[in-house]
């Protein structure tokens, strides 16, 4: 029996899509791509066969309702070429089906499979796309003949040694879907299916490998994007099974945060910045994002619902300049429209650019504006895999939140609380008719972090933290603490001068008494020199006496050794 190899496999070249597939479409197989109008079948299938093309695999393509110019007219714009491909490694031919030959039964494709396969002979192509293929068998009459020709034409193609894609308007959805057209998945090797899904406002596309033979394949059905760089299609892997541990510390941006913090952030952990409107969350990730690129890091900043030229601006009223490091390439700043899209469109760019940057660190601000882009499951579903994409990536991955009492948003923000490492709470307070901001280290996984609270002020050198004061069990923020500042540094002035004047007091009663002790000293020392001199004044007349009185005993012969004599002259 002849050994049987497995069918090989030809990568698409499309981001996403081949980790669905195990590796790629099955070479030398039929692939059928469905799915409703307007949903990117032939923007797909055109994108696989440019990056073959590259590749040096050239390909043929079929147009059934489009010709060669519209093609290229409607895919220009894309940054694969199209039209360079064309020009050099694709061939287009123009097959559509006129009204003449609409008559049941009366069209015949054996012309066409002739001109395809000497096409195929003659460039060396490898794959071949039949555009509109329900165009093709809307001219049959009925759903036998269609059969037929399908089968006929998979079994020719394939018989040629290439590798083919068919495209086709086929809804699940559309109850006129009882037709001869839903045999066409059944006679493919493998299938995939392309889906718009309505979220409130917008559409999700979604795409799943409906059936692969021979092969392995993912059944998920994942979102994908249309973007001037081609299809995006997201991935989910296990990312937290392989997440990068660090133990290396970074500056939060803001100096105080740092020493609540033990000595600032983990690096590759994900922190969460949430509170009302207008609480700094923004001034706070600009300082974060800041910090690190003067380092030389690359950080990826996504605001949503804001322009990032517009906040690079705005941020120059708090003395926050991130100009310098946007021109350096070292801050990419992405503005993007929440509502525009769904929130899993949302994430397949963001996924992208993180391949395309490759940042150290990712800001998100607000990522709770996910909400706005087809509800809270969704939203949630998508922060997830961000923070597990970053964790995967070894990403310092930096979200802010907002915080409010509506319902979607308090249970956005308590999801997010929940997984990520470190929380950092931003809340205004009410008092003396001011608002002022207040700060805390809510949570901190692995740092023992300070439990207590800062005000957060925005001067005209930056976001800066000081201490909270508490009076008679009330805490002082904004102008109370100024003025009990005020009154703390009064009370030190007036301490410090009280000190002044004991310190100078004593200094002069030492003073005085180091001056009567010297006076004192010197008097003491006259006196001793006095004594002294009145003992050898006395010890000299002692002597004399002595030598007088012994002159004289000598002088009268009289005994040397007369103790009373010597005695008396003593005395």
């Amino acid at each position: 029996m002849p050994e049987v190899s497995a069918t090989s496999r030809l990568p698409t070249g499309v981001e996403g899509l081949d980790a669905l597939l195990g590796g790629g479409l099955p070479d030398r197989r039929l692939t059928l791509v469905y799915g409703g109008t307007g949903v990117g079948k032939t923007v797909l299938a055109l994108e696989i066969l440019v990056h073959n093309a590259h590749a040096g695999r050239p390909g043929i393509v079929v147009g059934f309702e489009e010709g060669p110019d519209e093609l290229i007219e409607n895919h220009v714009s894309f940054e694969w070429g199209f039209a360079e491909a064309a020009a050099d490694s694709i061939h287009l031919m123009s097959a559509r089906v006129e009204d003449e030959f609409q008559n049941a039964g009366a069209f015949d494709i054996s012309g066409l499979l002739a001109s395809i396969q000497a096409k195929i002979q003659q460039t060396g192509a490898r794959w071949v796309l039949i555009d509109g293929l329900d165009a093709l068998l809307g001219t049959l009459g009925d759903r036998v003949a269609a059969m037929r020709e399908l089968f006929r034409l998979k079994h020719w193609l394939t018989d040629c040694g290439v590798a083919v894609i068919m495209t086709a308007k086929l809804d699940e959805y559309d109850s006129t879907g009882t037709t001869h057209f839903r045999d066409m998945p059944y006679v493919a090797d493998c299938v995939i299916r392309l889906r718009n899904i309505p979220h409130k406002r917008t559409f999700a596309r979604t795409l799943r490998v409906v059936k692969l033979r021979g092969g392995e394949s993912s059944g998920a059905e994942m979102p994908f994007v249309i973007r001037n760089s081609g299809v995006l299609v997201a991935e989910r892997e296990n990312h937290p099974l392989t997440a990068k541990v660090f133990e290396e510390r970074i500056a939060s941006g803001i100096e105080r945060l740092d020493t609540m913090l033990r000595g600032g952030l983990i690096r590759g952990s994900s922190v969460l910045v949430s509170g009302p409107p207008g609480a700094a969350k923004t001034s706070l990730a600009a300082c974060f994002a800041r910090q690190m690129a003067k380092k030389g890091e690359r950080v990826l900043y996504i605001s949503f619902d804001e322009a990032g030229e517009q906040i690079v601006e705005d941020l120059k009223s708090v003395s926050i300049d991130l100009r310098p490091y946007v021109e350096s390439g070292l801050l990419q700043m992405h503005g993007v429209l929440a509502g525009a899209t769904s929130a899993e469109a949302h994430y397949i760019d963001i996924h992208h650019a993180i391949r395309e940057f490759a940042p150290d660190h990712v800001v998100i601000d607000p990522i709770s504006a996910l909400v706005k882009s087809g509800g809270l499951d969704m939203a949630v579903d998508v922060s997830d895999r961000l923070l597990d994409l970053a964790k995967a990536s070894g990403i310092t991955l930096y979200l802010t939140a907002l915080s409010s009492k509506q319902t979607f948003v308090v249970d956005m923000e308590s999801h997010l609380a929940n997984i990520v490492d470190v929380w950092v709470g931003v809340s205004y307070r009410v008092d003396e008719g001011e608002r002022n901001r207040a700060l805390s280290v809510i949570k901190a996984r692995g740092i023992n972090h300070s439990n207590q609270m800062r005000e957060l002020t925005l001067a005209d050198d930056g976001p800066e933290l000081a201490d909270v004061y508490i009076a008679s069990g009330e805490m002082l923020m904004g102008s109370a603490r100024l003025r009990q500042e005020q009154e703390s540094e009064a009370a030190r002035r007036q301490e410090q001068q009280a000190y002044e004047r004991d310190r100078q007091r004593m200094y002069t009663h030492i003073q005085q008494t180091q001056e009567q002790i010297a006076t004192l000293s010197s008097q003491l020392e006259q006196q001793r020199s006095e004594l002294e001199q009145l003992e050898r004044q006395k010890r000299d007349h002692v002597q004399r006496r002595a030598d007088d009185r012994g002159q004289l005993l000598r002088s009268r012969g009289a005994d040397a050794n007369d103790h009373r004599l010597s005695d008396e002259s003593s005395r």
